[in-house]
């Protein structure tokens, strides 16, 4: 027999909102920056009772988190299941939980951000069940070697568009994501091309003009410079990443990857990015103007989301024909020298010797080190060369430029993995 499908008013399910008496529903925070109320119903009746979770790859994992194919019994129709640990180091983290399905109901007006279906509670975990987007990260797009698998450059225009749509909806309702990069950005098709989800809410946070937000976090190649800076965290911080993503969606090369995480820091900090790598010449010159006017180091001079959208580069017109590369880097204007902005902090230098290669552990004392979390982070671009042998031979010029990626090894420590969901 086929279950009922269970109702946010059903008596099976119960909604638990968690209210601020001094606040609106759409305006209750914490000094944090972390919603807590929400209007999604809470289900507490064992989730496999109406999901069969679908057994082989997972769609992704993070230290805390997984998420796995589902079919809802009553209707047939695939979700993505994210399960995720409600204590992580000892530490409880539902109210973080809550937070990301208060953001998901904020956003479920906007097409470009993936939809809540329903939430599940057990006694360890909260499952999320969400909109299931069969083409995937657009990361796999993103590194392909296979022409007919790689986006062509009008396929990235096409999808920033929309990228910058979805932004700038978070962004008009005060919310920054802080962990745009290729493996939070779905795809609902490959073939034909489909439209983009963005995804994982985990690390975003609400910002409002009254109050500044200073937050360590994100992923490393993705962060802005102030967030190394621990200075206020801001909408333009969301552009900045959105700045790398476009790179890195273009060339398939990470702008500020190193060969550890500290000289990656560095490079953001120092602004160390190239605009003359091969993949780059290849590129409508408009696209370079694009780029340029994101990777801005002091905050207030980025373009924000509603103006990248007017850009003659996403407009559905002819590329200059006899403008070149080199002439946009010329006529780019330097940025302006009455910012009010301070001189940056010198990037630390130090580096833990028990270094983990997961973005979400702590490496030490914030006074001595950078710590960057990403607790729901699911993957992440690593630097990679094709051997050892083929690494050796690079000069370290070439390894400069050198920046491909691939997958990261998937975490294997199962007791970082709710138990319940190992398959």
């Amino acid at each position: 027999m086929i279950p009922e499908c269970p109702l946010a008013g059903d008596s099976r399910s119960r909604s638990r909102l968690h209210h601020n008496h001094a606040a609106g529903p759409s305006q209750s925070r914490s000094v944090s920056g972390l919603l807590s109320e929400i209007q999604t119903a809470i289900h507490n009746e064992p989730f496999a009772d109406h999901y069969t979770v679908i057994p082989g790859r997972e769609l992704g994992r993070g230290k805390f988190a997984v998420v796995r194919k589902c079919v809802e019994k009553c209707t047939g129709h695939e979700y993505a299941a994210k399960i995720m640990r409600k204590r992580r180091k000892g530490q409880d983290c539902r109210m973080e939980i809550i937070h990301e399905i208060a953001l998901l109901e904020l956003a479920s007006a906007c097409p470009h951000v993936v939809n809540l279906h329903q939430v599940y509670e057990m006694a360890s975990e909260m499952v999320l069940v969400l909109e299931f987007a069969a083409g995937g990260e657009i990361f796999n797009q993103c590194v392909s070697d296979q022409e007919d698998e790689a986006f062509s450059e009008e396929d990235v225009k096409r999808l920033m568009r929309q990228i910058l749509e979805g932004v700038a909806f978070l962004h008009q309702n005060n919310v920054v994501h802080l962990d745009l990069k290729p493996q939070n950005i779905l795809l609902t098709s490959t073939s034909p091309l489909g439209d983009i989800k963005i995804v994982d809410f985990g690390l975003s946070r609400m910002v409002s003009s009254h109050q500044e937000l200073r937050e360590i976090m994100g992923t490393p190649e993705y962060v802005a410079p102030e967030i190394l800076n621990y200075e206020p965290i801001s909408t333009a911080t969301d552009m900045w990443s959105v700045g790398v993503l476009a790179y890195v969606m273009l060339t398939g090369i990470s702008p500020f990857l190193g060969e550890d995480k500290q000289e990656t820091f560095l490079n953001i900090s120092q602004l160390s990015v190239s605009y003359s790598d091969e993949e780059l010449q290849q590129l409508d010159p408009a696209a370079l103007s694009f780029i340029q006017m994101l990777l801005r180091k002091h905050p207030q001079e980025r373009a924000t989301a509603e103006h990248c959208l007017t850009h003659p580069w996403l407009q559905p017109t002819e590329p200059q024909d006899n403008q070149t590369v080199e002439e946009i880097l010329s006529v780019e204007e330097e940025p302006s020298s009455t910012s009010s902005s301070t001189s940056s902090p010198e990037p630390p230098t130090s580096t833990s010797s028990a270094e983990e290669e997961d973005a979400g552990e702590v490496h030490g004392p914030l006074t001595e080190e950078l710590i960057v979390m990403a607790a729901y982070t699911l993957g992440q671009c690593r630097q990679s060369s094709a051997s050892s042998v083929e690494e050796a031979a690079l000069t370290a010029e070439q390894k400069a430029i050198s920046k491909r990626f691939k997958f990261e090894e998937p975490f294997s420590a199962l007791q970082e993995v709710p138990g319940e969901f190992i398959y």
